[in-house]
């Protein structure tokens, strides 16, 4: 099963060294807009994986032979790539670097990116397409639903709710309990010690 990310950014390289980590390659990186300079050098690829514009590339790819991660930090561009991949008839895979510590009972929906050095602790739900960035620490029981990003650094106390398309910025904290609606952005280093409801800033200290 072939292996592509769409986007070619800074997030996107993130998650091709997370599947080099794992022993697994990526066939290539499909973007929009793909860059024609990097570094000054003219280049078509990122670490030896080529670069295609999408609307060229992917009238070419099997949804059946072919497995994607959206690789675009911005949750609301994110969620638009990933229905217009699913209306195509494509499907979803998850990367999960190997330095992550998944608890017993923790369920991560495709689509879903694992980045080094977090932990999910037990009986957690992370829906699809959501990112836990390097280094997040996400307590028992907690449940992040599609399309939210927990920024590096983050920690999120047991019980913790996230709405989706939920951006929870970098060092942030939550206390235990706390339910954030959803589309709500919480600037890096919150402290949120009180639900927050749909894009609201009250309960950030």
């Amino acid at each position: 099963m072939d292996i592509y990310l769409y986007g070619s950014g800074g997030h996107a390289k993130v998650i091709l060294d997370i599947f080099y980590q794992q022993g697994k390659s990526v066939k290539a990186l499909v973007d929009d807009n793909p860059p024609s300079k990097i570094n000054k050098i003219h280049v078509n690829k990122i670490h030896g994986v080529p670069i295609y514009q999408a609307s060229e590339i992917l009238p070419t790819i099997s949804p059946k032979n072919s497995r994607w991660i959206v690789a675009i930090g911005n949750n609301r561009i994110r969620e638009q790539i990933a229905l217009k991949l699913e209306n195509q008839g494509y499907s979803f895979t998850t990367a999960i670097h190997p330095s992550a510590r998944i608890a017993l009972g923790t369920e991560i929906s495709p689509g879903t990116v694992v980045m080094a050095n977090t932990v999910i602790n037990t009986d957690t739900k992370i829906g699809s397409h959501v990112i836990v960035n390097t280094g997040a620490l996400i307590d028992h029981d907690c449940n992040i639903k599609d399309y939210s990003h927990i920024s590096p650094g983050c920690t999120l106390c047991g019980h913790v709710s996230i709405g989706k398309s939920t951006l929870l910025g970098a060092g942030s904290t939550v206390s235990p309990c706390i339910e954030i609606g959803e589309q709500t952005n919480c600037p890096p280093g919150s402290i949120i010690i009180e639900p927050l409801i749909s894009s609201y800033t009250a309960g950030i200290v």
